[in-house]
């Protein structure tokens, strides 16, 4: 389905004047599109490319800096489909390998406060005769996606798909629903900080490496590879599950997955054929000490992780393999049929009180009902009837936080009801409701609930969350108050991909609830003595997950584990959370 917006001053599309990009496959739109990057990025707007073949012939850049406007991320570039909106490299324009360039660099300009970046429904074609080609050099803080993309060089020969690793400090980020054909390597990561969740990568015909990665912290669900290559070759930490790594010729003398230079991993229900051994596993920083093991028969991990967990009380060695649900999707309705709140008397300018014209919009009869710029809130907005979709430009609803809770979310005849691409909702939203709840590409301050239907977070960045026997899948969730950041008392918690700030219990599980975390790392920047990392209280945690502090104050206490009235805490040089397993 397409991706189509209705007219607003927050979607510039750039076949319209003033910028008259050209898809027509043939046109250099290169000078049009960076005007329309320059007028626009740091904007908390929508760049739209409606379906085409757009042709540049240079580096096209987000700049820091634009006349009068800085810009500190909240960029969107929104293809209509990824099949039919290409931007395409004109051939033999990066012919040199040992001088890598991009067609598009998304910045990142050496502080983590680049936020709410997203790259979406498009393809990048490096042409052919292009062996120094990046498809796109993706950069983001906090959160930010790259989403239902593919890169593509068109002989094989460029130098990196999806770059990673161009800039210190990338992310916390999500990539999904992405593939990636061609190329030297496929997707590059890398630096220390701060950490990059991957679902739903597909990798194809790499020459080099499918997936390098560098030091950083890598979480990964959902990796097919298909090459003659090895698939993944990593130090730092790296969380692989549902995974199926298929060998391509000269893979029968190569480990489908190499661990080196003193690397933590984690591999669940990973499989590997035509490869010599699926993965090599070594301490040295040596990578061919990994190529010269010997062949070993194995091809599928159901578990395995390179460390054994810390348990302060007898428990098994293996994750809790909880459930997991695909995030819900919602359907993209006609623009015909939304409500956009302006229309109901909404201020886009956020310098009157909107609340009652944003209620009016829900109370239409709309499924989804469109939010195109800033809006002030005094009274809390309920969400009810037939809305099944809130969706953003990726600007601020309530940002003085006047209305507590800003959104209520009451019972209604939509079985789900959607968030998407907010820079903030304001104070709260209250979940009132057994419904299920998404939240996707948005800050809130916190989430409270006063029911048990399902919650799901995909690329949300929060303050704390305190959730009462409720099931909860996220995806890339950062957590960044100082202390207690997340509570889960006898429902159920999977994440994948969890990065946080500052000091503070990081997840306290009690009262009989189960909780896994797989990947991410706390970046550690004050009062690492506050509380311990993790605190289990008569329940079943299982983490897989580091910490990196550059202010000498990391966390004293790991783990705090209850079970019955016996406590025990591993203190820092007792134990490790890479990984930790604490089960009732």
């Amino acid at each position: 389905m397409l991706k189509i917006y209705p007219k607003a001053a927050s979607v510039i599309d750039v076949t319209l004047p003033p910028y008259n990009a050209k898809g027509d496959g043939t046109t250099d739109n290169t000078a049009a599109l960076q005007l329309a990057f320059n007028e626009n990025v740091g904007r908390h707007r929508i760049l739209y490319f409606p379906p085409g073949t757009y042709l540049v012939s240079a580096t096209l850049t987000w700049p820091k800096r634009w006349k009068d406007h800085e810009n500190w991320g909240f960029t969107t570039l929104q293809g209509a489909d990824e099949k039919t909106t290409i931007l395409r490299l004109k051939d033999g324009v990066f012919p040199n390998p040992d001088s890598p360039q991009a067609i598009l660099n998304c910045g990142g300009f050496g502080s983590a406060d680049w936020f709410h970046n997203h790259v979406r429904n498009l393809t990048f074609h490096t042409g052919s005769g292009n062996p120094g080609a990046v498809a796109l050099q993706f950069y983001a803080n906090n959160y930010g996606a790259v989403r239902d993309c593919h890169f593509i060089s068109g002989d094989g020969q460029g130098f990196v798909g999806l770059g990673l690793a161009h800039r210190d400090m990338n992310g916390p980020l999500l990539v999904r629903n992405v593939t990636v054909r061609g190329f030297r390597i496929g997707v590059r990561t890398g630096n220390a900080v701060n950490s990059q969740t991957f679902e739903n990568l597909t990798l194809t015909g790499q020459s080099e490496k499918g997936f390098q990665n560098e030091g950083q912290a890598i979480t990964i669900r959902g990796l097919k590879s298909d090459n003659a290559v090895t698939a993944i070759s990593s130090y730092g930490t790296l969380t692989l599950i549902d995974a199926t790594l298929t060998g391509r010729g000269a893979a029968s003398q190569l480990p489908a997955l190499v661990n080196f230079n003193g690397g933590r991993i984690f591999l669940r229900d990973v499989t590997a054929t035509g490869y010599k051994r699926t993965l090599g596993d070594v301490a040295t920083p040596d990578y061919a000490a990994a190529l010269r093991l010997p062949a070993d028969p194995q091809t599928k991990f159901l578990e395995y992780c390179s460390h054994a967990p810390t348990s302060p009380f007898p428990s098994p060695k293996t994750s809790l393999r909880l459930p997991i649900k695909e995030t819900p999707k919602v359907p993209w309705d006609d623009p015909k049929t939304w409500a956009n709140v302006d229309s109901f008397g909404a201020d886009p300018t956020a310098q009157n009180d909107s609340s009652a014209a944003i209620q009016k919009a829900i109370d239409s009869g709309a499924t989804t009902v469109f939010f195109s710029g800033f809006y002030r809130v005094t009274t809390t907005i309920i969400v009810r009837g037939k809305v099944r979709h809130l969706l953003g430009v990726g600007a601020h609803v309530d940002y003085t936080q006047q209305a507590k809770p800003t959104f209520r979310v009451a019972d209604g005849s939509a079985p789900v009801v959607s968030f998407e691409h907010f820079a903030s909702l304001g104070s709260a939203v209250e979940l009132a409701t057994k419904r299920t709840v998404v939240f996707r590409s948005l800050e809130v301050k916190t989430v409270t609930s006063q029911s048990n239907g399902d919650v799901f977070f995909e690329d949300v960045t929060t303050n704390a969350l305190h959730f009462r026997n409720q099931r909860v899948w996220a995806r890339q969730l950062n957590i960044e108050n100082e202390g207690t950041h997340l509570i889960n008392d006898g429902g159920s918690l999977w994440i994948l991909g969890y990065k946080t700030e500052r000091g503070g219990t990081l997840i306290e599980t009690r009262n009989g609830g189960k909780t896994e975390v797989l990947g991410g790392f706390s970046y550690t920047t004050t009062a690492g003595k506050l509380a311990p990392m993790f605190v289990n209280n008569n329940a079943s945690v299982y983490a897989f997950f580091s910490e990196v502090c550059y202010s000498g104050d990391p966390y004293t206490t790991l783990v705090q584990e209850t079970r019955g009235t016996q406590t025990k805490q591993v203190k820092r040089g007792e134990g490790q959370t890479l990984p930790y397993s604490g089960r009732l």
